[in-house]
């Protein structure tokens, strides 16, 4: 297994990019929010390692779901919220280069990537420091798409807890 952090988040808003460090500490990738003209505004982020960059954004247009256009190696997938489990909790499926792809939230707030329907990697957020602990098999760890999509979803993730908290401020204001 592999472990990743991506660091820094809190202070996303006052810098560039985030980097996304190996079980050394050290930078082997970095994260920037982008603009996309078919996304929503602040909603892009891009991934850069080694001269290579995938991006994933929410795309324009949704009422309740979110279809995330994934960018990468010259492609375009589609990936959307899974419209039954993301009522309750982070799910979203998708197919990209073949391979059937579902991450979402379990019972521990940890987001789980599963690639043929095989767990292959676990995201474990810290909501204090906003920071993220990523465990990967080695096989995804050394697969581009897959590294780059894991990392990145991490920030839908934090999208999807930030609006579904507006969202149950705005009911419980109704209860009272």
């Amino acid at each position: 297994m592999a472990t990743f952090k991506i660091k820094n988040v809190l202070f996303f808003h006052e810098k560039k990019n985030v980097n996304v460090l190996d079980e050394g500490d050290r930078t082997i990738a970095k994260v920037m929010k982008v603009s996309n003209s078919g996304n929503e505004a602040g909603k892009t982020f891009v991934l850069e390692r080694n001269g290579d960059q995938a991006v994933l954004g929410i795309q324009k247009g949704r009422l309740v779901f979110a279809n995330y256009r994934f960018q990468i190696d010259g492609e375009e997938f589609i990936l959307k919220d899974n419209a039954v489990n993301s009522l309750l909790y982070f799910c979203v499926d998708g197919t990209a280069f073949g391979k059937k792809l579902r991450i979402e939230e379990n019972w521990d707030e940890e987001i789980e990537v599963k690639v043929d329907g095989r767990k292959a990697a676990l995201m474990k957020p810290n909501t204090i420091s906003l920071e993220a602990t990523i465990v990967m098999d080695e096989e995804v760890a050394g697969d581009w798409m897959l590294f780059s999509l894991t990392c990145l979803m991490y920030f839908m993730f934090m999208i999807y807890k930030d609006e579904t908290d507006i969202i149950e401020s705005i009911f419980d204001g109704l209860e009272e």
